[in-house]
């Protein structure tokens, strides 16, 4: 009987929170292959796609914390749309899809839950950044010889995840702080295993139109910080009450894939101080 072989799947970001996170738990079903530079350094980029052979490339690299502008655009977006461009030119021997890790950040709020037909109106550098992409994918997918999909992905969290993301910012802030403000808004979380189940998903099955990768669920982010309060420091903390902006995912795009089960959000906050 003829031995199968894995398909070989590229990854950008392997030491970051959720590509090392879909190494670990593929790595026995695909054939895994870090890109080991700077995603923003150009030559090598051209150098190492050189005689390479893969079927999948997932570019999960992206700087996501930052005030200056400039490097959001050099790493983000010009870094991203030259590795298409590197890709392309290359004529990678069986690449059949490349699949680009956006965020519900190009949305912005809404009041209701957003679907993927949601007007785009990023309100931070990251999110236009992220936008700048789509934009480019959106107009020049035609050109290129492989499939092109935009994963848009809402809030998620995980094991010793780094500052700059909400529920480990307020695991430090909830340490110092007794009153909070600017709390008052409701935001999907997904579990970091629903992220990258949901990525499997879309790969297998080449979508190339843009897709939330939500829980469906709207969070109230008071009761989250209530919930990390009660299980890790059981002190008295009181909230401004102001409204803030919303901003919660439709999955039902996903669900048609086959993925209908997400973990809750004590379940995500529990992934974080296992």
């Amino acid at each position: 009987m003829k031995k199968v072989s894995k398909k070989r799947i590229v990854i950008t970001g392997r030491t970051g929170l959720l590509g090392s996170y879909f190494y670990k738990k593929y790595k026995t079903k695909y054939k895994i292959i870090s890109y080991p530079h700077r995603v923003e350094n150009l030559n090598h980029q051209k150098k190492w796609v050189r005689n390479k052979k893969f079927e999948y490339f997932i570019h999960f690299a992206a700087l996501t914390k930052n005030n200056n502008k400039k490097k959001f655009l050099k790493i983000n977006t010009i870094a991203t749309i030259n590795l298409l461009k590197t890709l392309l030119k290359a004529k990678v021997s069986g690449l059949k899809y490349f699949l680009f890790i956006s965020s519900s950040h190009v949305y912005g709020f809404s009041n209701k839950s957003i679907t993927e037909n949601k007007k785009r109106m990023p309100i931070n550098s990251y999110g236009k950044s992220k936008k700048k992409v789509e934009d480019y994918i959106i107009k020049n997918r035609e050109k290129f010889n492989f499939k092109i999909g935009i994963a848009r992905i809402f809030n998620f969290t995980g094991y010793k995840q780094k500052r700059g993301f909400f529920i480990s910012d307020m695991f430090n802030a909830v340490k110092t702080k007794n009153l909070f403000f600017d709390l008052n808004a409701n935001r999907d979380f997904v579990h970091i295993d629903d992220i990258c189940k949901s990525i499997n998903l879309i790969i297998r099955n080449h979508f190339t139109k843009p897709i939330n990768i939500s829980s469906g669920r709207k969070n109230s982010l008071i009761d989250i910080v209530k919930i990390i309060n009660k299980k890790k420091f059981n002190k008295k903390i009181n909230f401004n009450l102001k409204r803030q902006g919303d901003i919660y995912g439709n999955n039902k795009l996903l669900n048609s894939l086959g993925k209908k089960k997400f973990k809750p959000i004590n379940q995500i906050i529990e992934s974080y101080i296992k």
